[in-house]
């Protein structure tokens, strides 16, 4: 994986997470690091695409709270599995199946992204993964049809109430790579 190689070869000694971010991030945050004096290096996030219109940035990770990492920073460690120190916890759907989620808002979420094989932590059997919002990704086995559409509604309320979504996509890693598997959306209100 590319962005695998870019982590490692970008960073040597600093605890290093990933965030998954739309597209307009880096220059937003170009223009924000300037309007506050910065230049140079310091304005250059480490973002690399990752899927459709969504960008997996390299964060900064210290014991209590994280930060986007940019040029600047002049090494940083790649992280341990995220499953083993930080893990998904199982949650029951309504009665109708399983997923599991990650809660965290620390830095980290985006490492199932970069170390797909992470997802194996999970279930042997193939997952899908959602990140409607910052600090929360949801993960669970596709195919009961009611499960799937308790968590595509339950993805589409938080992406939809979000102040800063992240995005409605559900994705799928196959074939080395991610594949939108679906998107979530609020069902229509049933007409009288």
């Amino acid at each position: 994986m590319v962005f695998l190689v870019w982590l490692g070869a970008a960073y040597a000694a600093i605890p290093v997470g990933a965030v998954m971010e739309p597209v307009d991030v880096v220059e937003q945050y170009r223009l924000h690091a300037m309007e506050r004096g910065r230049s140079g290096a310091e304005t250059e996030l480490l973002c690399k695409t990752a899927v459709d219109s969504l960008q997996i940035c390299a964060t900064v990770l210290d014991e209590k709270s994280w930060r986007y990492a940019t040029e600047a920073d002049p090494g940083v460690e790649r992280p341990t599995a995220m499953l083993d120190e930080h893990g998904f916890k199982t949650k029951d759907a309504e009665g109708v199946g399983r997923y599991w989620s990650r809660e965290k808002a620390d830095g980290k979420e985006g490492m199932i992204y970069v170390q797909p094989g992470l997802l194996t932590e999970l279930s042997p059997v193939g997952v899908v993964v959602a990140w409607p919002i910052p600090g929360v990704v949801i993960a669970w086995v596709p195919g009961n049809p009611n499960l799937d559409q308790v968590m595509a509604v339950g993805v589409a309320q938080m992406v939809e109430a979000s102040t800063h979504p992240i995005s409605s996509v559900i994705y799928r890693f196959v074939d080395n790579e991610w594949q939108v598997w679906g998107e979530a959306k609020k069902p229509k209100p049933s007409s009288p």
